[in-house]
């Protein structure tokens, strides 16, 4: 029997002392894997200076491809963005157009109508007794002259590329300007002059717009013509 008790006590100390030896050995491992993951100590900033020298002397810079360089539009002048503001885009409609030169001599009826050479003479008073209806109309009121100039030229250029042939310009009587004088309708009158594709203009009838408005005739090109 006593041996018997003798024999257990040193089974659970050698139990316990396999515990213990399991337990150091957990342990051990524990601080071999906290010392791999723990953050290198600091280093001389001239050693990794010198190591980055010597890592970047086996590389070769990369040649740089050919690229376009999209630069903002240059913004315009302030005298062109003061036209673009009001309608007023520029045009070669303008070109050779002014606003001076004495043209009563080329009129006729009383300086209401005019008829170019190359048409015939009585084409002004047909356009007034309605031979040709107007397709598209121009009103002017309310634009200053070098307004009034481009919005008349243009407006001529688009009609003679849709083929209209004749037109009607509002000009107006002058009422609204200084001094009660009718301004655009003598600048209308000799911008038509100068346009060559203008074969006539006549005083428009009463109906119409009379004194305050003109009817006319454009040439018609060798596209629209049957």
């Amino acid at each position: 029997m006593r041996g018997s008790k003798v024999g257990l006590a040193d089974l659970k100390r050698l139990k316990k002392d396999l515990q213990a030896e399991q337990e150091r050995a957990a342990l051990a491992q524990r601080v071999a894997a906290l010392k791999k993951t723990a953050p290198a100590p600091d280093s001389d900033p001239a050693d990794d200076m010198a190591a980055f020298r010597r890592t970047m002397k086996s590389v070769q810079p990369i040649k740089q491809a050919a690229r376009v360089e999209h630069k903002p539009a240059a913004q315009p002048a302030p005298a062109l963005r003061r036209a673009n503001a009001l309608g007023e885009t520029p045009s070669r409609a303008d070109a050779g157009v002014s606003d001076g030169g004495e043209i009563t001599h080329l009129l006729s009826e009383g300086g209401t109508a005019f008829v170019r050479g190359d048409a015939a003479p009585d084409t002004a008073r047909n356009l007034r007794r309605g031979q040709w209806r107007a397709g598209a109309e121009l009103d002017l009121h309310g634009l200053r002259v070098e307004q009034a100039r481009h919005a008349l030229l243009s407006f001529l250029d688009e009609c003679l590329e849709h083929g209209i042939r004749c037109v009607r310009v509002v000009h107006g009587k002058g009422y609204g300007s200084q001094g009660l004088e009718p301004v655009l309708k003598d600048k209308a009158r000799t911008w038509l002059v100068q346009k060559n594709d203008v074969l006539a203009f006549s005083e428009a009838p009463e109906r119409e717009g009379g004194a305050g408005a003109l009817l006319v005739l454009l040439r018609q090109s060798e596209g629209t013509r049957k």
